[in-house]
């Protein structure tokens, strides 16, 4: 039968009877308050990462302003260069202007000079008016020779038997023409109303065609935006889906964080707390024990003193008898003074308890304010922290927008 290896324990038996030995623990691998100083890390990474961020959205800034900057310089020298262009050019159409005013001015200088030198004498004006009259008068007899003329034509016609007959011969010719020329236009008008009726129920047919062709093109282009927009509507709720299933997730990683924050700062004020205590009960002790041997010293030293005295006192009585009155005398001043100085050491011990007093509040002022730099520093990396995840989780929307 195989031995089977003993058990390791952490107990060993003594060299007598109930007598047990206990190794001790083996020291932790990590010190108690690893996950402090792993949490304190990361978030002096985070805060490093943070400052990067703001860093580089500096930068940016600063390069877009410079950007911005030279792009309006560009702009504003190319506005001076057209702007002296322009003014160079109004100068030159200033100087032409007044070439032509000139140019015009010395015209109708001429006009007039022209216009002065045609100016007709009265005995040139009637003159012309006389011989005006006179063709007038002249114009008018011939119209009226021409009118009687044709007057007495018409009524030779009439009177005369032999003409009568060809004059309505003529006539009848002459409307029988001309309603055979009507008839001829009557027919070519119909001939194209015609052809113009079928060209417009060709046109009309093809229109009709064209308009068919385009209702199907609308119709298609239609069903095909609409597909389009079915598309962009999935995609745009598919995008809303994942922006709030990451708001979603971001909203549980700071609250986790957030509870994170919480038992951190808990556990640091806790500690700061047994810290705090633990430094006053030290210096609380310490000044205690102060006191205490500062005390004895001091009764020592006054007992001693004391003990001195009664010697001396009790040599002196032995010596003499008439120095009684002032050993008696003096014995009452020396009680005096052992009552002055017991009276001294308690006003000492007194202002022994006040420095206490004060030392107390001294540490209790300056842990509370290293407490207070904690938890301000803590809030504020928290409050960053925030502010870094809200702008990361606009940044991520603004990016889904613009996919969308």
């Amino acid at each position: 039968m195989l031995l089977s290896k003993p058990r390791r324990t952490r107990e060993h038996n003594g060299p007598t009877p109930h007598s047990v030995a206990i190794i001790a623990k083996p020291p932790l691998k990590k010190p108690p308050d690893s996950l402090i100083l792993e949490r304190r890390k990361k978030d002096e990474q985070r805060l490093k990462v943070q400052e990067e961020v703001l860093q580089q959205k500096h930068h940016d800034l600063k390069t877009q302003w410079e950007k911005e900057t030279d792009i309006r310089i560009q702009k504003n020298t190319v506005k001076r260069r057209v702007d002296s262009m322009l003014k160079a050019e109004g100068f030159e159409l200033e100087k032409r202007r007044e070439k032509l005013r000139a140019l015009l001015d010395a015209e109708e200088q001429q006009y007039v000079i022209e216009i002065d030198a045609q100016q007709e004498t009265v005995l040139e004006r009637q003159a012309k008016m006389r011989a005006r009259a006179k063709a007038l008068r002249e114009k008018r007899e011939q119209e009226r020779l021409a009118y009687v003329e044709e007057k007495l034509d018409i009524r030779w016609r009439e009177e005369c038997d032999e003409l009568r007959p060809i004059l309505a011969r003529k006539h009848q010719n002459e409307v029988f023409e001309e309603r055979a020329k009507q008839i001829e236009i009557s027919n070519m008008i119909k001939s194209r109303e015609k052809e113009e009726e079928g060209m417009y129920a060709a046109l009309w047919e093809s229109d009709r065609i064209m308009k068919m062709e385009r209702e199907e093109r609308e119709c298609a282009a239609a069903i095909q935006r609409n597909k389009d927009c079915l598309e962009v509507l999935e995609k745009q709720l598919a995008a809303i889906r994942l922006q709030n299933e990451s708001a979603k997730r971001l909203k549980e990683e700071e609250a986790r964080l957030m509870e994170e924050e919480k038992l951190q700062r808990e556990a640091e004020e806790r500690h700061l707390l047994q810290v705090k205590r633990s430094q006053q009960a030290e210096a609380m002790s310490h000044h205690m024990n102060q006191i205490k041997l500062k005390a004895r010293r001091q009764a020592k030293e006054l007992q001693a003193e004391l003990a001195i005295d009664m010697r001396i006192l009790e040599a002196l009585l032995a010596e003499t008898e008439n120095e009684k009155e002032e050993a008696v005398k003096r014995k009452g001043e020396l009680h005096q003074e052992a009552h002055a100085y017991m009276q001294y050491l308690d006003e000492q011990v007194q202002k022994e308890k006040e420095a206490e007093r004060e030392l107390e509040s001294l540490i209790n002022e300056e842990v509370e304010k290293q407490w207070y730099q904690r938890r301000v520093r803590g809030e504020r990396n928290y409050t960053m922290v925030a502010m870094w995840r809200v702008s990361t989780s606009r940044e991520e929307a603004g990016t889904l927008k613009t996919v969308v």
